[in-house]
C-alpha cells in the first residue's frame, strides 16, 4: 500500500470522525435549546486561566435565578482575551429545568462555536483525504 493511499484513508477517516462529533454536538445543543428555560443572569466575576501555549483567557462566572426561585452560580468553559463580558453585565442564560447547573450563556459562540469548528475541520480533513484517494485511484487505473 502506498503512502498516498494510507494518508488519504487516514485523512478521510479523521474528517468523517470530526464531522460526526460536530453533528452530535449540534444535535445535543438543539435538544438542550428545545427544553431550556431562558432567564436573565449577572456576571459576578471573570476568571483568568493560563493555557499551555503561554497565553490565557477570561471566562465568566455568572449567577441567575431559576423560574422556581433557586439561585444558581455557573461558569462558562469558553474563555477569550480580551474578555467577552465584564463584571455586573446582565446576560441571557439558558438552563435545563431538570438540572439547573447545566446552564449556558445565550450567545452564538457559547452554543455553536465548537460544532462549527469541528465541522469545518472535518470538511477540510475529509476533503483532502477524498481528493488524495480520487487522485490515487485515477493513477491506479491509468
Amino acid at each position: 500500500m502506498s503512502a498516498e493511499l494510507i494518508i488519504g484513508v487516514v485523512f478521510s477517516f479523521v474528517g468523517f470522525l470530526l464531522a460526526a462529533i460536530a453533528i452530535f454536538l449540534f444535535i445535543r445543543t438543539r435538544i438542550f435549546l428545545s427544553t431550556a428555560q431562558e432567564v436573565k443572569g449577572t456576571v459576578i466575576r471573570m476568571v483568568y486561566s493560563h493555557s499551555s501555549e503561554g497565553g490565557g483567557g477570561y471566562s465568566p462566572v455568572y449567577q441567575f435565578r431559576t423560574i422556581e426561585g433557586q439561585t444558581i452560580e455557573a461558569g462558562e468553559s469558553m474563555s477569550s482575551n480580551p474578555p467577552m463580558f465584564h463584571e455586573g453585565q446582565i446576560i441571557d442564560v439558558l438552563y435545563d429545568p431538570r438540572n439547573p447547573q447545566k446552564a449556558r450563556i445565550k450567545k452564538w459562540m457559547s452554543l455553536y462555536f465548537v460544532s462549527v469548528l469541528l465541522g469545518g475541520m472535518g470538511l477540510v480533513f475529509g476533503g483532502i483525504g477524498v481528493v488524495m484517494l480520487v487522485f490515487k485511484l485515477i493513477d491506479l487505473f491509468t
